[in-house]
């Protein structure tokens, strides 16, 4: 069980200065419990570093699909993401005996897809398919049936999710996805079931390159924008000698 206020974060992708920031922005409101919707890694250069601070740092864990992918198969990954798996892949993996690969390999292998908790629910990416399934900012408009059966799925009244970047809230029964903006960055809930996206930590692509987050009270949700240094996260990626550099490069636009 969380502690309210809490914050939930998603998709860190191994970007370390973007965890460090969120964690301190964090920090600075007093905020004691946090949970993490996957996707710790891939994308970024330091997968180590970033499941070290989550473990230390974060009440609850979820699996995302990168993180299912490096224990698994990257099954269905464009050749960029396949790659940044297979480099966290060689990041990770035990080999002769290092207690810390262990320990990160076994947390990985233990994330469960999905939590239910006191009025809301949280997965990677949706209540049907928690690891898979992208709940796209088009579903509203373009996917009513697809939409009905995920939140049939939802055994509690609000669901957040991470998976596809984009921050923003669906409402059951409505048409359209209601960008942060909207609520003046803070959806107070309706009585309506929703679907929240946290946005991302790490990989940002609703074309704000800050970090993304948010902080749920019990009655509200807030989401919030945090600046790192983009540049030495960018730099780190060109020097990887594994990751693909638009993994980089992309972070400066956010997309």
């Amino acid at each position: 069980m969380s502690q309210l206020p809490v914050a939930i974060l998603s998709d860190i992708h191994a970007n370390i200065e973007a965890l460090r920031a969120v964690l301190a922005d964090i920090d600075a409101q007093g905020i004691h419990s946090i949970i993490n919707l996957g996707d710790t890694i891939g994308y970024g250069p330091d997968p180590a570093a970033c499941i070290d601070l989550v473990q230390q740092r974060c009440t609850l864990n979820i699996c995302g699909n990168h993180d299912y992918a490096v224990l698994h198969d990257a099954e269905g990954f464009n050749p960029i993401a396949y790659a940044a798996v297979e480099f966290a892949r060689q990041q990770l993996k035990p080999s002769d005996g290092n207690p810390d690969r262990q320990r990160r390999w076994a947390f990985l292998r233990n994330l469960d897809p999905i939590a239910e908790l006191d009025g809301f629910e949280v997965m990677h990416g949706s209540p049907r398919q928690p690891i898979t399934e992208y709940v796209l900012p088009s579903d509203p408009g373009q996917e009513q049936s697809k939409l009905k059966d995920i939140f049939a799925a939802m055994n509690r009244p609000i669901a957040f999710i991470g998976h596809t970047h984009y921050p923003g809230v669906i409402e059951e029964g409505d048409t359209e996805f209601y960008l942060p903006i909207r609520f003046d960055n803070r959806y107070a809930l309706s009585g309506k079931r929703a679907i929240i996206n946290v946005g991302s930590v790490g990989q940002p692509r609703d074309r704000d390159i800050r970090s993304c987050y948010v902080v749920f009270d019990g009655k509200a949700v807030e989401w919030r924008r945090v600046a790192y240094d983009v540049e030495k996260t960018v730099a780190k990626v060109a020097k990887s000698g594994g990751l693909h550099e638009i993994c980089g490069l992309r972070l400066r636009e956010g997309k």
